[in-house]
């Protein structure tokens, strides 16, 4: 049943098989369970949670440690960078320009705030799970995209590598048969229709045809005749004029389609560990140790409650108190952790807001600390381009279908914008000291100007203003020109007017 031609069949009972066998080798694959920890650590749930100390006793067994302090602190460093690439690349909305006509006001109904908030979702997606996916669905009114969970879609390729079908899954609670249990909902989408299926809650995962769907599989475009009850439809492609197209888009983070934590999981992990034995030792060694000589034979607890609320105890003739500290390495492990975040930003390609430096915090100094976050949002900014114009493609076609027009995507321009934080006075004494520098050329010139020719004078005057000087000498012509065609003839001057003209 592993042969992917299962899935073309239109027999339920084949496809429930098949897809049984598809969901629960994906439960189990390797790079699913990458993708689930990238997910937990930008839920902030590390490994240190789950931490545990063992020593050896006096048979040389293995004991879990119980009664030293075990603190478990998880530094979100993970979610932190994810949400910088994210907002940093699209906290200003993608705008999207054309100028055919009747086509940007069509096209705006398209790109809304759902259309940002699913490009912000998808790009979130790919840097936790190093690919997401895009699919759309057919309303109505128009054509609309929704985030598909990597976690839970499934590409099926047949033998000659041509991409079949997808499937979706996702468990949900149900009540049946007096208690809630876990089902797995299932969908098979082809280049036509979607199947509907649904697990019994069994521990095999059997699944069967979703019988609360009352058409199913659904056409993309589905047609119910009432007087036979025979469905029919199309699917989106060929809505679309793109009967091939199965209505699925991926964006992957990279080439490798490998998870951002990858990099600096290690890091993580290692300043997790660091920071959390420091808080341990400080919890376990927060008290001195006393040393008691000659003690005449009181217990040790009214030694210590003596101690404790009295500030003094009796000893014997010989007798002595010691009180003795242990020196914590308090300033190695500062430094351990110092070197952690700085390969976690580096390695992670962050922008550390921490970053203190020599105190002279220039534009200059500032655009080189974001250097790296350029660097991977410049590579995620490609390939989501990649994927804006394939879908621009589809809202194109979808505008095409519904107003009956002709509309391409050869001239529509896609304009990502990032903000930089940057010193304003430091801008604003620079446009000052411009300005100034060029009026003082300015003035050179018009001090000169008696000594030049008008053409040259005007010419650097262009240079100087950034000004078109043809587009100039040419205005100034027609200017001359309609000043002279607005004086009267001669003929019609009235007496002493010809002198005064002429002046």
């Amino acid at each position: 049943m592993d042969d992917p031609k299962y899935f073309l069949s239109e027999d339920p009972k084949v496809l429930a098989t098949a897809l049984k066998r598809v969901i629960t080798h994906d439960r189990m694959a390797s790079h699913k369970s990458t993708m689930r920890t990238a997910v937990d650590y930008y839920k902030y749930k590390h490994d240190i949670l789950n931490y545990r100390m063992f020593y050896l006793d006096n048979e040389g067994k293995i004991r879990e440690e119980v009664s030293r302090s075990n603190i478990k602190i998880a530094h979100p460093f993970f979610l932190e960078l994810v949400d910088q690439k994210v907002q940093y690349l699209l906290s200003n909305p993608v705008e999207i320009k054309t100028d055919q006509a009747g086509l940007q006001e069509l096209l705006d109904e398209y790109i809304d705030e759902d259309f940002q908030v699913m490009l912000q979702e998808v790009v979130e997606g790919a840097s936790l799970k190093g690919y997401e996916y895009v699919y759309t669905k057919l309303t109505d009114d128009r054509l609309q995209f929704q985030v598909s969970d990597s976690l839970q879609t499934i590409e099926i390729y047949d033998n000659d590598n041509q991409l079949i079908v997808f499937i979706r899954y996702y468990d949900v609670p149900i009540y049946r048969e007096g208690k809630t249990v876990i089902v797995t909902r299932a969908e098979i989408w082809d280049k036509e229709k979607v199947w509907y299926f649904l697990s019994k809650g069994d521990v095999m995962q059997t699944f069967e045809l979703d019988t609360r769907i009352s058409v199913n599989p659904v056409y993309f475009d589905t047609i119910v005749k009432k007087e036979t009850g025979e469905v029919y439809g199309r699917s989106l492609g060929t809505a679309l004029n793109m009967p091939e197209f199965i209505p699925f888009l991926r964006l992957d983070n990279n080439k490798y389609k490998t998870t951002d934590l990858e990099p600096i999981k290690a890091l993580i992990d290692d300043y997790d560990l660091m920071a959390c034995a420091l808080s341990n030792n400080l919890q376990d060694f927060d008290q001195p140790f006393i040393a008691v000589k000659g003690f005449p034979g009181d217990n040790y607890e009214k030694l210590i409650n003596n101690l404790r609320s009295r500030g003094a105890v009796g000893v014997g003739e010989n007798g002595s108190l010691d009180v003795h500290t242990v020196d914590i390495p308090v300033e190695a492990r500062k430094a351990k952790l110092q070197v952690d975040k700085e390969g976690i930003y580096k390695f992670g390609m962050g922008f550390d807001s921490s970053q203190v430096g020599d105190g002279n915090i220039t534009n200059v100094v500032i655009q080189s600390r974001y250097t790296l976050l350029d660097l991977k949002c410049n590579k995620m900014e490609v390939r989501l381009r990649k994927l804006i114009k394939r879908m621009l493609e589809l809202i194109v076609a979808d505008i095409n279908q519904r107003h009956k027009k002709a509309y391409d995507t050869s001239d529509i321009e896609i304009i990502i914008t990032r903000d930089t934080m940057v010193d304003e006075t430091e801008n604003a004494n620079r446009e000052k000291t411009i300005a100034e520098t060029r009026q003082i050329e300015l003035d050179t010139v018009l001090e000169a100007a008696s000594r030049l020719d008008d053409e040259t004078v005007l010419k650097n005057i262009c240079d100087l203003m950034d000004l078109d000087f043809e587009e100039v000498q040419k205005l100034l012509d027609e200017q001359d020109y309609t000043e002279e065609s607005e004086l009267p003839p001669k003929d019609v001057i009235e007496d002493g007017q010809e002198e005064q003209v002429s002046a």
